[in-house]
């Protein structure tokens, strides 16, 4: 089993996508681009005289379309899956630049809602942005990863288990089947004939499963189980009334330090930096209502 840990993100740069344009039927959707891209050739060719500042790709009425805006928009389909086209990109950000000048001409910028929500995505941007950066700079000894792979490894759940079961759709069936097996009725033909869980075809037999891997109710009987032992009530669970025999149980090994050792970077990064932010908050000056 993996040692848990969770993977510091890179900064979140929300995708400047015209999403109206995608939302509409195929073909107006495609006549739609298309003419954006004409009005935006019109506008270039406007502008063609102009020079426009550096690391900008365009510009609208004066205000800058950074080229990384392109290239964050491009890098975020890509990673969708998406085919990243960067001229359809720059018109579809240069319709949302039209679109917010338009709006910031109604004062729009200025309602209590808008600016709020202007406000939380500068917040989140520079937050990752900090966090990201905080987190690259940070550095571990063999030591220190060493002592967090002995203490992630102390906490695992290394239980596995060997079971087989009998599921029923009703408590009434799975007390008649208990009966049964009482009376010294196979459990793999019991299973055979009764089950309406595919393993049934098997005799019931699930193999080596881990506790988590199992719904709550399966694993907390299994645990309390010895081998060789069915149960003598049913379990109920979401999927209906399980009679449970418990075939063995071990322990599973370590993952090797070296395999997980990325991993426990990340992890001792992400304590790190909650322990930071713990730090500048009792830092500041915070109230509350």
């Amino acid at each position: 089993m993996p040692v848990p840990y969770v993977t510091l993100s890179a900064v979140s740069i929300p995708a400047l996508i015209l999403t109206a344009l995608f939302s509409l039927s195929p073909v107006y959707a495609q006549d739609a681009a298309q003419d954006a891209a004409q009005g935006a050739a019109q506008d270039t060719g406007k502008d063609a005289t102009m020079t426009l500042p550096e690391g900008a790709v365009a510009s609208v009425n004066g205000r800058p379309i950074a080229d990384l805006s392109v290239s964050n928009v491009a890098q975020q389909l890509t990673d969708g899956g998406q085919e990243a086209d960067e001229a359809k990109i720059l018109d579809e950000l240069i319709n949302l630049e039209v679109l917010t000048q338009a709006a910031e001409e109604m004062g729009l910028d200025e309602l209590a809602e808008i600016s709020a929500a202007l406000q939380l995505q500068y917040t989140q941007t520079m937050a990752n942005a900090y966090l990201a950066k905080k987190g690259a700079e940070m550095t571990f000894s063999e030591d220190e990863l060493r002592a967090e792979y002995e203490a992630q490894s102390s906490n695992l759940n290394r239980a596995e288990y060997r079971a087989s079961h009998i599921l029923l759709e009703t408590q009434e069936e799975a007390e008649k089947v208990i009966a049964d097996l009482a009376d010294g009725k196979s459990f793999e033909e019991m299973a055979k004939q009764n089950s309406i869980d595919p393993a049934g075809e098997n005799g019931g037999d699930l193999g080596w499963f881990q506790a988590n891997t199992m719904v709550p109710e399966f694993t907390a009987a299994v645990a309390e189980m010895e081998v060789g032992e069915t149960s003598k009530t049913p379990v109920e669970s979401e999927f209906g009334f399980h009679v449970i025999s418990l075939v063995d149980r071990r322990e599973a090994a370590l993952p090797d330090y070296d395999s997980v050792k990325t991993g426990l970077k990340n992890l001792a990064v992400r304590k790190a930096l909650a322990r930071h932010v713990d730090e500048l908050r009792a830092a500041a000056d915070v109230k509350t209502r």
